[in-house]
């Protein structure tokens, strides 16, 4: 018993053990994710003009509707000779402490990505010049102003090069924060032009590379620095930027280390009127401005904007306009340029609002006013028809006016031409694979392939493949098998007429494909006419997955309209097959006398002119004076083989189905586009749903279709908020546009156009 309550003890122990070790476990974990971020986020706000601001949050709302940031956000990168200062420069602006020792150079690109954000976020990666290589992390829990060498440091080391080497690869640092000012700093390796036991040939090819790469970037605003101990010629950062930034619109002069100049030097008074941009080879739109940078006997950056200041007020530098020199004004002029790059980005930014506004007020309009009760239903069920009608109207009698039609190049939902265009393969698949044989002249005649129009095409190639093309078989071969089946089916016929039973057998033989073929055409414009419908539904409400009243009409007014057709469409089919199939199909008496007597007579003429021109060739030589005789004709018809019918009349078997063949085809065709197709689906297509039907529906009925859901209305919500988010961030970017001023000349030209 006491050894019982003593384990009870030891447990419950145990357990506040585990507990408070838990505890503290968890509180230096929660310590740890904590992120500390350590930046004068008030000096960075100087780089951002009030307006920009504005912009920016404003860039911030609309990004929740779908804009995204910003296009081409702009970066900040440092260009010029090693040891110019381009480090000094950026840890100046920024306060972010970047290495600038004496020995020590860049050895790569440092990108410094300030974004603004809700929560702290802290990303440490190097981006590899291989593009096979995965990005490499380095896990940060904070920063500092100071942080930077070290972390730089841990980048060398992953990028594997040496302190002679210079690397394509990027060191990105990435920080998130609700202070952040949005913007992109660049610290990139200096220029230099010869090789030294520190720097090699090929490393001096590896940084101008990455430069350029930085510099042809349009969204790159360039600070050129240049130290002024140093001449001119031999700047080679102004070289590049007079290749990459040709109107200058993009850069800004930075000149460094004026306390290293020998005061009243000529170097030092060519560098003075530099600065005051009077240099006419290298006058910049942005100018130039000085620096003086910290020294590296100097106590830290708190000390540094104030030896800078105290140098100004004394020695030729001095009568440099206050705006072009000391980092403070030097971030005014970085916070204007900026902020101008950013409206000359903001035409691409309203096209993206312009467009999702656009979408959002369709889809607004789609869903119609709210509908509560049955009246409101049946009010918008009464617009949806009407407009169904109207367009469906449009459609059959190919009216494309409306913007479902869609432009001149689009095609899928003009519904006139498309049927037009499925009965023209209809036509030309009954006329090439209608029959089951092609009867030839002779051995020797070529059979010629119908053209097809190029548009065609792709109808035909709707087609299934397993309609044969008809077997070819001479004439005289013909006679001879009709010749035994005449035979075999002799009636009371008197000798050389044809069994007119015999006439008709032949043609239903040939005529065998028509139905299959007329299936397959009827069942290719149910399917082009039914996604017509309903794309036209889904214009008018919404896409059936998103839209409740969509989905409803598609199934029940849609699919059992279409079921119906299907349908009465086989059964007008078999109506309009029936008179051929059953042999009772009679053409008019006078048509099919004249078009066999014209085959007949056309026969007779091309074999009595083989036959003289074999017997006779004299008489087609133009320059024989030898004239056509009765006698000749005589002898020609009485020698020719193929114009003595037998006593089965089986010439005349030929001549009659093939004239009673292309009557009946062109006659079958007709009516299964005009009496099948027209009659019986494309005329009744506008009736799916009617102002008429929607007014006598019950309140069940107009439920089913019309009743909004919860998400509908709720989307509806979410869409007018979003609407007036998008508008009024339209309107605060049409007040941040540059506005130009119009040129006479240019509108006269415009004006012109006119004319």
């Amino acid at each position: 018993m006491v050894l019982g309550t003593f384990g009870t003890d030891i447990s419950m122990i145990h357990q506040h053990f585990f507990r408070r070790i838990i505890s503290i476990v968890c509180f230096f974990f929660r310590i740890s994710f904590i992120m500390r971020v350590s930046i004068n986020d008030a000096l960075l706000q100087e780089l951002s003009t009030a307006d920009a601001k504005a912009l920016h949050d404003n860039v911030d709302r609309l990004s929740a509707c779908g804009v995204g940031k910003l296009v081409n956000l702009p970066q900040i990168i440092v260009v010029g000779l090693q040891s110019a200062g381009k480090s000094s420069v950026l840890e100046a602006i920024t306060r972010v402490r970047f290495p600038v020792d004496a020995g020590v150079c860049t050895r790569f690109a440092t990108e410094l990505v300030l974004r603004t954000a809700k929560e702290t976020r802290i990303d440490v990666s190097v981006k590899f010049a291989n593009n096979s290589k995965s990005p490499q992390t380095f896990q940060r829990t904070g920063f500092s102003d100071d942080d930077l060498p070290d972390i730089i440091k841990e980048a060398k080391e992953a990028m594997g090069i040496s302190d002679r080497d210079f690397s394509k690869d990027v060191l990105r640092l990435e920080i998130e924060g609700p202070k952040m000012y949005p913007l992109t700093l660049v610290d990139l390796p200096g220029l230099y032009s010869q090789e030294t036991e520190d720097q090699s040939q090929e490393g001096k090819e590896t940084v101008e590379q990455l430069v350029d790469s930085y510099m042809v970037q349009e969204n790159c605003i360039i600070l050129a620095v240049i130290a002024a101990d140093m001449g001119l010629e031999s700047q080679a950062a102004l070289t590049r930027v007079n290749t990459y930034d040709t109107k200058g619109e993009r850069t800004i002069g930075i000149i460094t280390k004026p306390d290293l100049t020998k005061p009243g030097h000529k170097l030092e008074q060519k560098y003075i009127r530099l600065a005051k941009n009077n240099e006419l080879a290298n006058k910049l739109k942005h100018g130039w401005h000085v620096l003086r940078n910290r020294a590296e006997d100097e106590p830290g950056l708190e000390g540094r904007d104030a030896a800078e200041e105290a140098f100004f007020r004394f020695g030729a530098w001095k009568d440099i306009p206050s705006k072009d020199r000391g980092v403070a004004s030097l971030r005014k002029k970085l916070s204007g340029v900026l902020y101008t790059h950013i409206q000359n980005s903001l035409p691409g930014v309203m096209e993206n609002i312009e467009r999702q506004l656009k979408e959002r007020s369709e889809e607004k309009a789609r869903l119609g006013n709210p509908r509560i009760s049955t009246g409101e239903m049946r009010s918008f069920l009464l617009g949806i028809a009407s407009e169904f009608q109207r367009l469906a109207r449009d459609g059959m009698y190919g009216r494309y006016s409306d913007a479902f039609f869609g432009d001149v190049e689009d095609e899928d939902h003009k519904l006139r031409a498309q049927i037009r265009n499925f009965n023209r393969a209809f036509d030309h698949i009954l006329s090439t694979k209608g029959s089951t044989k092609t009867i030839l002249k002779s051995a020797s005649e070529v059979l010629t392939l119908t053209d097809i129009p190029f548009y065609l095409q792709r109808f035909l190639d709707q087609y299934p493949s397993n309609f044969f093309n008809p077997v070819t078989i001479t004439r005289e071969d013909l006679d001879l098998e009709l010749q035994q089946q005449a035979s075999s089916n002799r009636g009371l016929e008197l000798p050389g007429l044809p069994h007119m039973h015999l006439v008709i057998q032949l043609f239903q033989k040939q005529a065998a494909p028509w139905k299959l073929i007329a299936e397959h055409h009827i069942r290719q414009v149910l399917i082009v006419t039914k996604a017509f419908v309903d794309e036209l539904f889904a214009f008018l409400i919404g896409p059936p997955d998103q839209n409740k009243t969509t989905e409803a009409i598609l199934r029940t007014c849609v699919d059992e309209f279409y079921n119906e057709k299907e349908t009465l469409l086989q059964q007008k089919l078999t109506e309009l097959i029936r008179p051929y199939s059953e042999g009772f199909a009679f053409p008019l008496d006078a048509d099919f006398h004249n078009n066999a007597c014209k085959t007949s007579m056309d026969r007779l003429a091309t074999r009595v002119a083989d036959t003289l021109g074999e017997s006779h060739p004299e008489l087609f030589d133009s320059t024989s004076k030898q004239t056509l005789s009765r006698d000749m004709i005589t002898t020609a018809v009485s020698n020719s083989n193929d114009l003595k019918d037998g006593e089965f009349g089986t010439t005349k078997i030929i001549d009659m189905m093939e004239t009673y063949y292309e009557m009946s085809r062109r006659t079958f065709t007709e009516n299964v586009i005009n009496l099948a197709i027209e009659a019986c689906l494309i005329c009744d297509i506008p009736n799916i749903l009617t102002p008429t039907q929607v007014g006598i529906m019950s309140d069940e009925r107009l439920r089913e279709l019309a009743e909004e859901s919860q998400d509908i209305q709720s989307r509806r919500t979410h869409l007018e908020e979003e609407i007036g988010i998008l508008g009024h961030g339209l309107n605060q970017c049409i007040l941040c546009k540059p506005r130009g001023i119009t040129g006479m000349k240019s509108s006269l030209t415009r004006g012109m156009a006119y004319y």
